[in-house]
């Protein structure tokens, strides 16, 4: 009498799965599922669970944000999705009226990204400038970072982003280069 296959759900002695069993196999992952970094917690932004637990904080970091750059209001209500004027008072007065949809709260946290990635190049009194100041760099386009994103949307947020993780991460090469040379032990 020969020996069956394992099933998927079944145990073998080396753990291991073989072709068939994996192509046959259940996902592993909720196909709807999106995991984005928000601060030093990482969340599901289509669980609503995960949405209500963060909003408020989110949306505190995010005021605190668009006041250190110096956004008017009619900005920041562009950046969070073009969010009518009521919907941002609403939200203003009380960051805990409803949680912010998975959109908003990507584009939250892209912002708050930005200003770590700026805060770790720059230091915070720069970062909190950096925004408004012209800059060369040719993703501009000869306009100011802001307005950049706010013509852009979530592309162009996500793009200074990826700039600014890039620019840090160059540096932080650069700054280790220095260290081994100065001290080749």
């Amino acid at each position: 009498m020969g020996s069956r296959p394992a099933l998927a759900t079944e145990t073998r002695r080396d753990n291991r799965l073989t072709f068939r069993e994996r192509r046959h196999a259940p996902p592993l992952i909720r196909s709807d599922m999106k995991i984005i970094r928000l601060g030093r917690h990482h969340l599901d932004i289509h669980s609503e669970i995960d949405r209500k637990r963060m909003s408020p904080a989110a949306l505190q970091a995010f005021f605190q944000l668009i006041s250190d750059w110096g956004v008017p209001e009619s900005d920041a209500r562009t950046l969070l999705g073009r969010m009518t004027l009521e919907q941002y008072a609403q939200l203003r007065t009380d960051p805990r009226t409803r949680p912010l949809e998975p959109s908003e709260l990507k584009r939250v946290a892209c912002l708050l990204s930005i200003w770590h990635e700026l805060s770790q190049l720059y230091g915070p009194s720069l970062a909190g400038e950096w925004a408004q100041l012209p800059n060369k760099h040719p993703m501009f386009c000869k306009v100011t970072p802001i307005m950049y994103m706010l013509i852009g949307g979530m592309p162009a947020m996500a793009n200074v982003q990826r700039l600014l993780i890039k620019q840090r991460r160059e540096a932080a090469q650069a700054q280790s280069a220095e260290q081994t040379l100065e001290d080749p032990t």
